[in-house]
């Protein structure tokens, strides 16, 4: 089957899978194993800390793909995202994605540079927003996605429609997908392609320990210490500790304080999405993407939607 989206057009990419940011280890080989299964991969800016070993983890992933890949920029109140950003830009990566408090300055100088910007939000409001102010494409993430929560988030098979009615330019879906059926039932709710983060933790490419990759292979989405701090939503207080930190220490304070990081320690991150229950091995990311798509192609020409195929009708 072709995979023919709006999104897949403009990257030139031939699935509509984008690989989400990962702090501390979205670096360019998980990127470029994405990119060269289809996908778009994403560097991760804020994990590589400082402009020159962004511009080698850019290089680097050059180095191991010819395709198309993106560089995340958050937290966006981070004042070194901004020589960052500049060298995203000097090295042409094809695709900036933001996410965000005060990104619309980053999103102005990535489209006079003439690349594309993407922006991730938490609402339809702010998608709206974001369109305004000239994103190509809005992610919005629902309530089982990781990461900070808005108090006013809603889940992403709701999320994801609303989005769709409402803006004119492509919607990427995020928050809790991660096998053939959540893939293809975000593309059925309207998005043109989806953002996978938790699932891409266990790639073999993925630089996360592999004692760590295990652990969210046994992960319950049931069990309250991991369910719990997914779908946790800050209080008023601390997303404003969080809008009003200026240096990195400070921010990341707060982003843990808001995010109530929960997950159990051995997993050796801050924060997953539900999409835990969807992993049981440790694929390569070429593996994750052919299973996903290979299942999406056998629901929609021999399973059928939800397992069931009509068959020829009824004479009687």
């Amino acid at each position: 089957m072709e995979w023919k989206t709006r999104i897949t057009e403009q990257l030139g990419i031939q699935y509509p899978i984008i690989q989400g940011a990962l702090a501390m280890i979205g670096k360019a080989e998980l990127a470029a194993a994405v990119s060269n299964a289809g996908g778009l991969g994403m560097i991760t800016a804020w994990t590589l800390k400082t402009p020159d070993k962004l511009r080698a983890e850019i290089q680097k992933c050059r180095s191991l793909t010819d395709k198309p890949f993106a560089v995340n920029l958050s937290p966006t109140v981070d004042p070194i995202l901004v020589p960052m950003r500049e060298v995203a830009i000097e090295e042409r990566v094809p695709v900036i994605e933001t996410a965000g408090y005060r990104s619309e300055d980053h999103g102005k100088r990535i489209k006079e540079a003439g690349l594309l910007w993407y922006h991730k939000v938490q609402s339809v409001k702010h998608a709206l927003s974001a369109e305004k102010h000239g994103a190509d494409a809005v992610c919005i993430m629902g309530l089982e996605g990781a990461g900070l929560k808005s108090p006013n988030m809603l889940t992403t098979f709701v999320s994801v429609p609303l989005a769709a009615r409402a803006l004119k330019i492509p919607v990427i879906a995020a928050g809790g997908i991660g096998d053939a059926r959540t893939f293809l039932g975000a593309l059925a709710l309207g998005a043109e392609a989806v953002l996978l983060g938790t699932v891409f933790c266990i790639a073999k490419e993925c630089p996360l320990a592999d004692r760590r990759k295990q652990v969210l292979v046994e992960a319950d989405p049931y069990d309250p210490k991991w369910r719990d701090p997914i779908l946790h939503t800050p209080t008023l207080e601390e997303l404003q500790e969080l809008m009003g930190a200026q240096g990195t220490k400070e921010i990341m304070q707060a982003a843990g304080k808001a995010e109530r990081a929960g997950v159990p320690k051995e997993a050796g991150l801050d924060t997953v999405s539900l999409a835990i229950g969807f992993i049981d091995n440790v694929p390569t990311a070429k593996e994750l993407i052919d299973d996903m798509i290979g299942g999406a192609e056998q629901i929609l020409t021999s399973d059928g939607i939800g397992g069931w195929k009509a068959g020829p009708a009824s004479s009687e």
